[in-house]
């Protein structure tokens, strides 16, 4: 016959240690330590956050501070003077050389030199030098040019013979109009 185990004691949490396996306290314990060390950990944790948080938000006043002080330096008033030279500037930089270049090599021939070449932005004129050896071959240049679609008036300013020169070649300056904001 099984024995029956008859207990009279009333329930407690003594008696519930009693009747408990040493397994089971043993892992509880462990479980208890490791839910404190969570715990901790991730009190640690928010901490830092708060703390990051709080620095980041210090950083972006600064930044704010210091950009609204970049934008305060940033607006100067310039000199009239120095405005106009930089829309000069400006204004000598958006010249249209590759539609002036490529007007000048169409008409352009083995025969003729050229020497210089000056734009005037405000007239959208161009004033060329150049060189030959005869008078018929300025000519025949000064028509190429023209003939070219992107210049509109043309006028020969000077010619001349450059009697230094061993080969005394016709050296002769024209000034030529370009068409605003046209291609070819």
């Amino acid at each position: 016959m099984k024995a029956i185990h008859i207990e009279f004691a009333p329930d407690s949490m003594a008696k519930r240690l009693h009747y408990t396996a040493l397994s089971t306290v043993m892992l509880s314990l462990v479980v208890l330590v490791i839910c404190a060390g969570s715990f901790w950990r991730g009190n640690q944790l928010f901490q830092g956050h708060v703390q990051l948080s709080e620095k980041v938000q210090d950083l972006q006043a600064d930044i704010q501070k210091i950009e609204k002080k970049q934008v305060k330096a940033l607006v100067v008033k310039l000199p009239q003077e120095q405005v106009i030279a930089i829309n000069q500037a400006v204004t000598k930089l958006n010249l249209p050389w590759s539609d002036v270049f490529d007007a000048l090599e169409k008409a352009s021939s083995d025969k003729v030199a050229l020497l210089q070449v000056s734009p005037n932005s405000q007239k959208a004129s161009l004033k060329v030098m150049a060189e030959t050896k005869s008078s018929d071959d300025m000519i025949a240049y000064l028509e190429g040019v023209k003939q070219q679609k992107f210049f509109t008036d043309m006028v020969l300013e000077k010619h001349e013979i450059n009697e230094q020169d061993t080969n005394k070649p016709y050296r002769f300056q024209f000034e030529v109009q370009w068409r605003n904001g046209a291609r070819q």
